[in-house]
């Protein structure tokens, strides 16, 4: 593996590992900071080429040295002196790997950049992408009719990009009138950020011919300026033989532009093209004013997607409550003497509170009351099939008591450790309208008489809730309603 080691300040000693493209600068994107006014805020780069590892200068004021020569490009050798203004670090690399890390060619200096890997580029011009574009300057007939173009160029791109809400299509559109916009242009790049890794991820890379390019990652060396500052950039290539001329007069080959909206970065649109031909600061300003409509076309889609989804959530629970009250009684049972009486109201569309009243025997009404702990979807799952068990368990069982410890040992043998279920199950003895009854965990039941402030509160035959306990022991107790009493949930 090739290695940097520092040889000065506080960094000496230490082995930085050029495994992938290298930034050495002020700015804190780089992989070596070197916080020293003397050192630029961009300052070199250190890329994996063809012909070996090649360490470029970005244009810095106190320059790059390579055995104390100046160089603007320069392929490494193993134990090449490397100088950043005043910072030294030595190149070093496993003799073992040094054939596989440095390739060299007879007679050839310059190579292509790897497939994989930009240029190191140099900024010539920017834009606050924050501030609104104007088109209209107080100059002559040559600039109204130069500010009527682009007006005109920008009412086509919003009009073009406006006909779809679906993502892909919408990149597709953008990228298609990035070239109409810009005729010079040979490349256009459309970058969205990925919410979940918080990188520019590149969904489209399109030569004019309609051909798709290698997704080259956006530039390290910009990715400050373009999404953390919100600058609209025009740049050009450090490799290239580029006239100064140009670059003095603001002139590029590449423009870069992030997609904002209300502040937050989407997106960068990013658009080249081939030496011979350069984009200027009025080219950058268009950019930045089509990127500004394409952050807004682009949040419509997002929003779309999620008004979809809200949609379709919508439809599902619905169909959910539909289905959850399909496991409640439909109809209660009818017997002389008592008189069933229900509301279910959930806190959410569906939820985890559950009853169900039923015949045992010819003489005998079970009836289950409980809530799942938790609200929404999951608690509904879950009390779909504890009323079931229940209901099963207080036929199978010689009493309410047995019927919630068999529940209770089948809720702890699912290991669902952060789940349980509240209940009060019981067995009402028609002629006699004896009711025997257990508590698990539940807000106790009243029993309300006929007279005012005839209320009593039934504490007896309580115990924890199902599913905390394999071995929780559940007792019962027995109450007998007379003549006009009720009995129930707190309110009664």
């Amino acid at each position: 593996m090739p290695w940097l080691v520092a040889l000065d300040g506080g960094l000496a000693g230490r082995k930085f590992p050029l495994e992938t493209t290298f930034l050495v600068g002020r700015g804190p994107f780089n992989h070596v900071v070197l916080d020293d006014v003397r050192i630029s805020r961009q300052h070199a780069k250190i890329s994996h080429e063809v012909d070996g590892l090649v360490v470029y200068d970005l244009g810095s004021s106190n320059g790059t040295y390579v055995n104390d020569t100046p160089v603007k490009r320069r392929v490494l050798a193993r134990g090449d002196l490397v100088r950043f203004g005043p910072f030294r670090f030595r190149y070093e690399v496993d003799p073992q790997e040094e054939g596989s890390v440095l390739v060299r060619r007879a007679g050839k200096q310059e190579e292509k950049t790897r497939v994989g890997f930009e240029s190191p580029t140099k900024i010539v011009g920017e834009v606050d992408a924050q501030v609104p574009q104007t088109f209209v300057s107080a100059g002559g007939l040559a600039d109204l009719e130069e500010a009527d173009r682009r007006l005109r160029t920008l009412f086509s791109f919003v009009h073009a990009i406006a006909v779809t809400l679906e993502s892909d299509a919408l990149v597709d559109l953008i990228v298609d009138n990035l070239f109409e916009s810009f005729p010079a242009c040979t490349l256009a790049a459309v970058y969205v950020l990925d919410k979940e890794s918080s990188t520019m991820e590149a969904k489209r890379v399109r030569s004019r011919d309609g051909r798709e390019v290698p997704h080259y990652p956006l530039p390290a060396e910009l990715y400050l300026e373009l999404v953390q500052r919100g600058k609209a950039l025009l740049s050009t290539p450090l490799a290239l033989d580029w006239d100064e001329d140009k670059l003095a007069g603001g002139s590029a080959l590449l423009m870069h532009a992030p997609m904002l909206y209300r502040g937050s970065v989407l997106g960068v649109l990013n658009v080249r093209c081939d030496p011979g031909s350069s984009f200027t600061q009025g080219d950058l300003d268009l950019l930045t004013a089509l990127a500004s409509h394409a952050a807004l076309a682009l949040k419509n889609t997002t929003l779309h997607m999620e008004s979809l989804e809200q949609q379709r959530m919508q439809r599902d629970l619905a169909l959910a409550q539909q289905i959850q009250k399909s496991f409640l009684p439909l109809t209660l049972p009818e017997a002389p003497g008592l008189s069933f009486l229900t509301e279910y109201r959930p806190a959410y569309s569906v939820g985890g509170d559950f009853y169900d009243v039923f015949w045992l025997t010819p003489d005998r009404i079970g009836c289950v009351i409980g809530d799942v702990s938790g609200k929404g979807v999951a608690a509904a799952l879950l009390m779909a099939r504890v009323s079931s068990d229940l209901r099963t368990a207080m036929f199978t069982e010689r009493s309410p008591c047995a019927a919630l410890s068999r529940v209770n040992r089948d809720l702890v043998a699912r290991g669902q450790h952060d789940i349980f279920v509240t209940a009060v199950a019981l067995s009402i003895h028609v002629p006699s309208r004896s009711i025997t009854l257990a508590n698990a965990g539940h807000m106790p039941p009243y029993v309300k008489g006929q007279g005012p402030g005839d209320l009593r509160r039934i504490e007896e035959g309580t115990s924890s809730p199902l599913g905390l306990f394999s071995d929780m022991p559940y007792g019962e107790t027995t109450v007998t309603l007379r003549p006009h009493e009720k009995i129930g949930r707190a309110h009664v």
